[in-house]
């Protein structure tokens, strides 16, 4: 088995324990799940470098029904050049926005992570690309990234809790990224699809 199909079982097994733990009334059944989380978290001791604190945050029961996670991220070009930002006490570089909240829809999510981090109020326009990230970035939840082309509108950037810094770059010239939020991979797809030379991307 190679280390992505073993982390995508990890990731699958989680899910089915975080179900049931979530809906089974049987206390027989509930013991069950416990007993293969606890089975779960000797495996990813052994076989991971996550310290107790994550391996805490990655077996926490979510109370609902295992289902992957909506991330938002803006493609804002200015003279041929993307919008990346730098968030405080990182050295690596994403895409504006982040993980979609309850209440906001998909145009209305990527709004306010682009007022929160960058100052401006943005135009959302169509939607470029949908990444699933146990293709890109495999992790220990499953997201879907909605990625919408944007326009900056009135404002101004000023450096807030989240954000360090924000720099337009050259598509050949981009600094390094932090892969969980945007790879390399996903930055050329972006940039055909803006260029019109491919479709819309969907995973």
């Amino acid at each position: 088995m190679s280390t992505t199909d073993f982390a995508k079982a990890i990731q699958r097994m989680l899910a089915i324990t975080d179900t049931g733990l979530t809906y089974s009334k049987d206390p027989y059944d509930r013991e069950r799940y416990e007993d293969l989380r606890q089975i779960l978290w000797s495996v990813l001791q052994d076989q991971t470098e996550l310290d107790q604190e994550e391996l805490t945050a990655i077996l926490k029961p979510t109370g609902s029904y295992a289902t992957p996670l909506m991330d938002v991220r803006a493609w804002i070009v200015q003279n041929q050049k993307i919008c990346l930002v730098r968030g405080q006490g990182e050295d690596t570089w994403a895409l504006p926005g982040g993980f979609g909240e309850v209440g906001y829809s998909p145009k209305e999510n990527i709004r306010k992570e682009v007022q929160e981090e960058t100052g401006f109020s943005a135009e959302v326009g169509s939607l470029l690309a949908v990444f699933d990230t146990n293709r890109f970035q495999l992790q220990n939840k499953q997201y879907a990234k909605f990625v919408f082309d944007c326009q900056l509108l009135d404002g101004q950037f000023q450096e807030n809790q989240e954000i360090a810094e924000l720099e337009f770059f050259d598509i050949k010239s981009l600094p390094p990224l932090s892969e969980k939020r945007i790879t390399k991979e996903q930055m050329e797809i972006l940039w055909q699809v803006y260029q019109g030379e491919r479709e819309q991307y969907v995973d």
